[in-house]
């Protein structure tokens, strides 16, 4: 009877882990990744778990509850100025909350633009993201998701990734799926990369040795957007003394312009870096969680 007990008593604690989301780990590509100059046998990490170099460019996968599905996707692009990633509070922080409310969440490792690890360095994050949306549309039956409703989200210049993902997204073609996301969430994103506004971090870390050039007009995001950029939702606060909010504000501006939808939170404090933050440090802006949820299924709700 004793050790009945203590087995039943186990199985009761070991229940919360099974009822949470199931995750893997898989390689963004079959095979070497495209760009590659140098490959590290590991990941570099530095302080607090953030990933200062990548070696093999991945996707964390979060799969919710097979009777809480909802069948939408959406691909997590942590922040870090492209010169490391914020992987745990803008990544798997995240993929854990939205996978527990339904969604398939996909944390994106992306390779950052090291010139001694790539060649053609400002490139390599948005084909990374590109190829991300692409995997989870191949995977779209297997995982339960449907190929119409992947979305993207992005922190600081994850946001920026994010962004530009949006309006550089490619069209189904030579076999090859579409790679533009149906719907973005940016928590405040690095949109521009005018100077006036930018983050200087991001910027100089982004175009390296294609500063001054036609790049710079290429990933400011706002005079990029066009028919096709998908619908948004935009987070910043007023106080944001590393990203101006002036970057949301012009995003906003250009999709409501083509009359896509777009829904843009300005707090009065909530500062920079808080992930899905708190009450206490940063006020309203760590409601904006919940709000995405809502605005997100409220985008596909008939």
């Amino acid at each position: 009877m004793q050790i009945f007990k203590i087995k039943t008593l186990l199985l009761i604690m070991a229940l919360p882990l099974s009822l949470s989301a199931q995750v893997q780990t898989i390689p963004l590509y079959d095979e070497v990744p495209p760009f590659s100059r140098m490959l590290l046998e590991k990941d570099e990490i530095g302080e607090g778990g953030r990933v200062t170099k990548v070696a093999v460019p991945e996707l964390t996968i979060y799969s919710p509850q097979e009777a809480d599905a909802n069948q939408m996707a959406i691909l997590v692009c942590p922040g870090g100025g492209y010169g490391l990633l914020a992987i745990q509070h803008e990544g798997h922080d995240i993929g854990r909350w939205y996978s527990e409310r339904g969604y398939l969440v996909a944390v994106l490792k992306y390779r950052l633009p090291q010139e001694d690890l790539v060649d053609q360095s400002w490139e390599v994050p948005l084909n990374d993201a590109r190829q991300g949306i692409r995997k989870l549309r191949e995977n779209a039956e297997k995982w339960n998701i449907d190929p119409e409703k992947v979305g993207v989200l992005g922190f600081s210049a994850g946001g920026h990734l994010a962004s530009s993902i949006s309006v550089h997204g490619e069209e189904a073609r030579g076999g090859k799926l579409s790679s533009r996301p149906d719907f973005s969430i940016l928590v405040y994103p690095v949109i521009s990369m005018d100077t006036a506004i930018t983050h200087q971090g991001s910027r100089k870390n982004l175009l390296g040795e294609k500063l001054g050039t036609a790049w710079e007009k290429y990933f400011s995001n706002e005079t990029q957007v066009n028919p096709s950029t998908p619908p948004a939702f935009l987070v910043h606060s007023w106080d944001d003394k590393a990203v101006p909010a002036e970057n949301s504000i012009r995003y906003a501006k250009a999709l409501n312009q083509f009359n896509t939808k777009v829904e843009l939170h300005l707090f009065e404090k909530g500062g920079h870096g808080y992930g899905m933050g708190n009450k206490e440090s940063h006020g309203n802006a760590a409601s904006w969680i919940e709000m995405s949820d809502e605005w997100i299924r409220g985008l596909f709700r008939r």
